[in-house]
């Protein structure tokens, strides 16, 4: 089998689930909520911080993708160490319910990405993975069916709490 843009997509997706799985909906949410805002961050400051730092750098590496990248998962991180935007981890939710968290922040993660990289490079990229094709596709989905979801998970918990 070789390697390919869609075993590593599946790889993320089934990482981030079990992230989601084990570490219980607070952590799940801080990671989802996180990403949101790192998003935010990213798309915001990104053109920003490259400006200003390309000045200093010395390879030609160095992109607008990679300021992007690194302010994204820099406030995902610093946002999941510092904070409780979802609540403590370990609570009582369903295993389930946590894996689908995982599996949206894992969606919404691979939607940001994509809209970091250059026209050109995601068209590159887009027609070497079919799978990373379907999520660019469904972008809506993976930014608003977090939202649906927090109230519809919210909504089954409270009847089978009740």
């Amino acid at each position: 089998m070789a390697l390919s843009w869609d075993l590593f997509v599946i790889v993320c997706f089934a990482v981030m689930a079990g992230v989601g799985a084990v570490l219980g909906r607070g952590k799940a949410l801080n990671i989802l909520l996180g990403s949101f805002m790192g998003y935010v961050v990213a798309t915001e400051l990104g053109a920003l911080v490259f400006d200003q730092a390309k000045h200093f750098a010395h390879t030609e590496n160095f992109s607008l993708f990679l300021v992007k990248i690194v302010l994204f998962f820099a406030t995902i991180i610093i946002l999941n160490a510092k904070t409780e935007l979802g609540g403590k981890g370990g609570d009582d939710s369903s295993m389930i319910i946590n894996l689908i968290y995982g599996l949206l922040a894992a969606g919404f993660m691979a939607t940001a990405i994509l809209s970091f990289l250059d026209p050109a490079e995601k068209a590159s990229l887009l027609a070497s993975s079919n799978l990373l094709t379907k999520i660019d596709q469904l972008k809506l989905v993976w930014i608003v069916a977090p939202i649906g979801f927090l109230f519809i998970a919210d909504f089954v918990k409270g009847k089978i709490s009740s």
